[in-house]
């Protein structure tokens, strides 16, 4: 008995130890408003989605859906919880890329979206529309602390206008001549914008480390010939960094607007990483003036962009919008702090490494993309290995850039905070310097989250308003995407062309499968030594043909489908056909046929894979949606300025805020 009584008062000391510690450890926690706020900001999000996930059940997690076409196909959004987990990572981020440096994280998020499963043209209109919302928010913080030159953005803004336009003509019209040239186009000039950009500004800043002691103007000598141009009007800028400001000519400002604008449109981004360089290094505009004006530009050209290019083609998955959100207006306001508490050259180091960031990724990822294309010889295994080395380099420049400001901004608060306690004779300091502002903010966010736990409830037939925005949107960029009849036009051109080619199966379209549904469409096939599928035939009526079979799809008559090509089921039927011109495509870029790679590219790409990713969903247009789309858009924008002004006025009760004041150094 005394083994067992001695052994239960060891249980009941340790107990109670443990229990001391819990209670010591809640205090320290909880006695510490601040500590509290910001496990909140970043806990609360996560665990408010792993509550009403459990609650929310199947119409939030829907069966993944296979598609054709790879990572830049179109297809529907659904999401899963690694996309939205990653979501609110990515999101937080690209705030704080925003927030420190002004760009709006374009080159970051795209990629990054795509990595956790946000499929080609859905990851580009995702990142416009919330870019859009987010960038209010930063001019926000920016214009409280003095960063925003409104007239510097307004003539930027006209010359980006015609810029997108010229560009986005000159983009379309490349892909309509050749989507092989149009690809490769696109990769070329992201490896070697980003390249030139990431290495220059590196440089830039170790020069700037090396002449930290010296008065070294922070200006090049190019940015101070055009300030020196006697042309009329003139825009004055950076009252705050030199004494009576700069000036320059209106025109040199909209010519980089221009160009700022062709070239995003070409790679199909904000511009917000090219605005910073010509600003800083080509009009000799700070650093600060360049992040707080650039934000202000990006809500035009994006908002722009998002709404009449993507939003209403349907090209914006919602529920990722908002996860993003959750993570980004946290990053934004930490960002734009810490452009209070960093010089000028640090800021540009912070663009330099999201530079190289985005160019390690894009430069391993062109290897597999130009073997895909058939322009060099490369094994699939090799390509996704380098591919995959991008990857993994992308994530850690990137994760290592948030460390770095978060670790700044933290570390520049504490400082912050001795220095108030050594001013007040060491006296106790409340620690809300705005009670008011604080509550206020915390009743917002709390009121907030209540929002999102109802948003996230299925209480519409088994799913959630998010389900069901997604499904909007799904329906609309299915109507946009109705190819047919242009398709049509271009087959009867090519009736009288001939074929021959060999096919390799690939999944579940075997060889009969694949024989049955060619072979009883005026095309012969039999099977070559090496395993293949051989068609023979006319180019103009095979593609007829599957253009009638796509046409069936695109309807969800599957019944007719299956009816046709007896043992073929309906979606077995399309990827058939999507194996054939696939391939027809890559023969005729390795033959150097730029029209027929076109043609084929076209039926494969346009035409057989939306009808196929988009089966079972009802098309509609978007002037049939005019109403629910105008809510959802007003109601993203309506909720992030809720979220945004909620954390700002937080920051500002616990004495954090933005204030316009105080010196900037360049250097």
């Amino acid at each position: 008995m005394s083994f067992f009584r001695q052994t239960a008062d060891q249980m009941r000391a340790t107990s109670a130890a443990l229990a001391r510690w819990e209670i010591e450890a809640g205090r320290t926690i909880l006695g510490s408003r601040r500590r509290l706020v910001i496990l909140a900001l970043f806990c609360l999000p996560a665990i408010l989605f792993a509550a009403t996930a459990a609650a929310g059940g199947a119409g939030l997690l829907p069966d993944k859906i296979p598609v054709l076409g790879g990572s830049k196909a179109l297809m529907p959004s659904t999401v899963n919880d690694t996309m939205f987990f990653g979501s609110i990572l990515v999101g937080l981020v690209a705030g704080l890329i925003t927030g420190v440096i002004g760009a709006g994280g374009g080159y970051i998020l795209t990629p990054a979206l795509m990595s956790f499963g946000v499929r080609g043209i859905m990851a580009v209109g995702t990142d416009q529309f919330h870019l859009f919302a987010k960038a209010i928010m930063g001019t926000t913080i920016h214009r409280k602390l003095g960063n925003v030159n409104v007239r510097l953005a307004a003539w930027f803004v006209v010359g980006s206008f015609a810029g997108v336009t010229v560009g986005g003509n000159i983009n379309r019209a490349i892909f309509q001549y050749s989507p092989a040239l149009s690809d490769a186009v696109i990769s070329l000039v992201y490896v070697l914008v980003l390249g030139f950009l990431g290495f220059y500004a590196v440089a830039d800043w170790l020069g700037a480390r090396r002449n930290k002691g010296n008065p070294v103007d922070a200006t090049t000598p190019f940015a101070q010939a055009l300030q020196r141009l006697p042309l009329r009007p003139r825009i004055i800028f950076d009252r705050d960094v030199v004494e009576g400001g700069r000036s320059i000519s209106v025109y040199p400002v909209i010519l980089c607007g221009l160009i700022v604008g062709f070239v995003a449109a070409i790679m199909g981004v904000g511009g917000g990483f090219l605005t910073f360089p010509m600003f800083v290094y080509g009009l000799g505009v700070s650093t600060f003036t360049t992040v707080g004006t650039d934000i202000l530009q990006i809500i035009f050209t994006t908002a722009y962009s998002s709404i009449f290019q993507y939003a209403i083609y349907g090209f914006v998955f919602y529920t990722v919008a908002v996860g993003m959100l959750l993570g980004s207006l946290v990053g934004v306001q930490i960002g734009a702090l810490v452009t209070t508490m960093v010089s000028g050259a640090q800021i540009r180091a912070f663009f330099a490494l999201t530079i190289l960031a985005g160019f390690a990724n894009r430069l391993c990822a062109l290897p597999r993309k130009l073997a895909d294309l058939g322009y060099i010889s490369l094994s699939r295994e090799v390509g996704v290995g380098i591919e995959t080395v991008g990857t993994v380099i992308f994530f850690a420049i990137v994760g290592l850039f948030s460390l770095w400001i978060l670790a700044v901004f933290f570390r520049q608060v504490a400082a912050r905070r001795a220095a108030e306690r050594s001013a007040a004779n060491g006296q106790r300091r409340l620690l809300l310097a705005a009670p008011r502002r604080f509550a206020l903010g915390l009743v917002l966010l709390v009121s907030f989250f209540v929002v999102l736990v109802a948003m996230f409830t299925p209480a519409f037939g088994g799913r959630n308003l998010l389900a069901v925005a997604d499904g909007l949107f799904n329906s609309i960029a299915k109507g946009s995407v109705y190819n047919l009849a242009s398709a049509e036009k271009q087959a009867a051109a090519w009736v009288g062309t001939g074929i021959d080619i060999g096919v390799h199966t690939r999944e579940f379209a075997d060889k009969e499968k694949m024989m049955t549904v060619v072979a009883s469409h005026v095309a012969s096939t039999d099977l070559t030594p090496d395993g293949r599928v051989r068609v023979t035939g006319d180019l103009g009526k095979l593609s007829q043909a599957a253009l009638a079979d796509a046409a069936a799809m695109f309807a969800n008559d599957f019944a007719a489908l299956e009816r046709q090509h007896q043992r073929v089921s309906a979606p077995e039927a399309l990827y058939c056909w999507w194996l054939v011109f696939d391939g027809l495509s890559r023969r005729y870029v390795q033959e150097n046929r730029g029209p027929e790679a076109a043609f084929t590219r076209f039926i494969s790409a346009k035409v057989l894979e939306p009808a196929y990713n988009f089966r079972g969903i009802a098309a509609r247009r978007a002037v049939e949606a005019v109403w629910p789309l105008a809510g959802l858009l007003v109601f993203y924008l309506a909720y992030t300025i809720w979220y945004g002004i909620a954390i700002m006025l937080i920051f500002e009760g616990l004495g954090i805020g933005a204030a316009h004041g105080g010196e900037k150094k360049e250097r």
